[in-house]
């Protein structure tokens, strides 16, 4: 296959029933990898050791204090609400704007 530009250039075919797949697709799933990638790893992996889990990467929803001082200078412009009431009424905002649904 010289002129293959695959990364892996052996195939095995594996036949599985239907329920067996969706087993490995749930799996696959929750550790965050395809179901090729688990299957790859149960095979090259020691007897009876699990796929691994790939590294949880944190998400950063802003870039800091500067989020919430240019909201409450915005807030600040149209309304006279003192400071130590506005900053947690402006972080819960932020929060609720950012969960996820």
């Amino acid at each position: 296959m010289p002129d293959c530009n695959r990364t892996y250039p052996c195939r095995i075919d594996v036949r599985l029933t239907e329920a067996e797949r969706q087993a490995l697709n749930e799996q696959a799933l929750k550790r965050g990898i395809s179901r090729q990638e688990l299957l790859r790893a149960r095979v090259l992996s020691e007897a009876n050791q699990p796929a691994p889990v790939p590294e949880i990467k944190p998400v950063h929803y802003s870039k800091g204090r500067d989020v919430i001082d240019r909201a409450m200078d915005a807030v600040n412009r149209r309304y006279d609400i003192p400071h130590a009431q506005l900053e947690p009424l402006i972080c819960t905002v932020i929060c609720a704007l950012n969960a996820k649904r």
